[in-house]
């Protein structure tokens, strides 16, 4: 349930309150300084379990509780912090809208008494229906810019399930009590950030230089290699190399599994929306966001039980299943990379359709001119010969 809240929750709830308030015109101002400042938030959480984790004064389970409920104490107090901000910020922005409807309303009763003329606009919008996991699938299906998005998004949390537990395994090893383990955590947290927020600043620019789909390349190319150098310590084995030297490479692992996915990976994702209907834009996104992710994690799971099953020995342990989660990791990649392939040709195909489509609106407005140009000559002529019929009748009747 807290993992689920964490990835789908919170992300909803936030940008769904980020919708209601934000204007459109200002949309593109304020959107990347949200996610520039979200990146601020495991550097600060990381410091304040640094922090509360220092003044433990024992090392046992005593100290470890009290230290939980600190923590938990200031995790509460900042949900009552969301909660007065989330009152505050929807009471600024009904004030906000109601001084608009009270500008049009003057602006209308002056056109009003201006014009003597009064005009009503109505617009009926159709309800909308949330749709079954049938119609989400089929939703899917239907459309190969959804399908390869939905590959995307299902395969990186493959990826990131298969390569976490076996960190997290070798993690448990090394700081095998709870105040270390836990205060590794908040330093890997705080790199997580500091990261993800130097490289938010410049992910623009790499958008810009190499384009969307070398730019959406980066992060399995960049996750694979370094995934396999992770397996490869593993396999090589305690006696080649020493269990630190692989838990530094599966810590950097997983932190570019996070940086890349809140720098690169989400916007390459929703700038793939862009060039798609409103009616797949909304129902598709629900499909692949929520679909997509909770099956790749739920894939991966079950992918590594199935393994410890089959070749987890008498321990029992994910560090026998290795070779065979390396290798279903790499098969993701390369099914990842295939998606990210698809995707950019298909976004290829309608860019360069699109001067096509350019010229053919040119040429339409060339015609439409010179119809126009045909009907005022026609109406000109047709203007002087009525003149001339008034002039010759005027003649006859002064001649009469």
């Amino acid at each position: 349930v807290s993992e689920l809240w964490a990835s789908a929750g919170v992300p909803l709830l936030f940008w769904q309150c980020a919708n209601d308030v934000t204007p459109m015109a200002q949309a593109k101002r304020f959107y990347p300084l949200f996610a520039i400042t979200g990146n601020l938030a495991p550097i600060v959480s990381g410091k304040v379990m640094s922090y509360v984790i220092s003044r433990q004064k024992t090392s046992d389970d005593v100290g470890f509780g009290s230290t939980l409920k600190t923590l938990a104490i200031v995790k509460a107090a900042v949900c009552l912090g969301i909660v007065a901000i989330y009152r505050k910020v929807y009471a600024m922005a009904e004030e906000r809208e109601l001084k608009e409807r009270t500008a049009q309303s003057l602006s209308t009763i002056r056109g009003i008494e201006k014009t003597g003329k009064v005009e009503i606009t109505m617009e009926f919008k159709k309800p909308k229906r949330k749709l079954t996991l049938k119609e989400s699938m089929r939703e899917l299906m239907a459309s190969p810019e959804l399908k390869a998005m939905a590959t995307m998004v299902f395969c990186y949390n493959v990826c990131v399930e298969l390569t976490e537990v076996l960190w997290k395994a070798i993690l448990r090893r090394t700081y095998p009590t709870k105040s270390e383990y836990m205060a590794y955590m908040a330093r890997f947290s705080q790199t997580v950030g500091l990261v993800a927020f130097l490289l938010q600043l410049v992910a623009s620019e790499i958008m810009t230089v190499f384009g969307w789909r070398w730019t959406a390349m980066i992060p399995p190319v960049t996750m694979g290699v370094l995934a396999v150098a992770f397996f490869a310590a593993l396999i090589a084995g305690e006696d080649k190399i020493p269990l630190a030297q692989a838990l530094l490479i599966g810590t950097v692992q997983n932190v570019a599994n996070k940086v890349t996915k809140y720098s690169l990976f989400d916007p390459c994702k929703e700038m793939a929306y862009i060039p798609l209907g409103p009616d797949a834009k909304v129902k598709g996104k629900a499909a692949v966001d929520v679909l997509g992710a909770r099956l790749g994690r739920s894939a991966g799971s079950a992918t590594q039980q199935l393994l410890v099953f089959l070749v987890g020995g008498a321990t029992g342990s994910i560090l026998n299943c290795v070779p065979y989660v390396g290798a279903c990791y790499v098969g993701a990649v390369l099914t990842w990379s295939n998606a990210v392939s698809v995707l950019g040709r298909l976004f290829d195909n309608s860019a360069d359709d699109k001067p096509a489509r350019a010229d053919n609106e040119h040429k339409l407005a060339q015609i439409g001119e010179a119809i126009t140009i045909i009907k005022s000559i026609e109406d000109a002529k047709r203007e002087k010969k009525e003149k001339a019929k008034q002039g010759n009748s005027k003649k006859k009747k002064d001649g009469k």
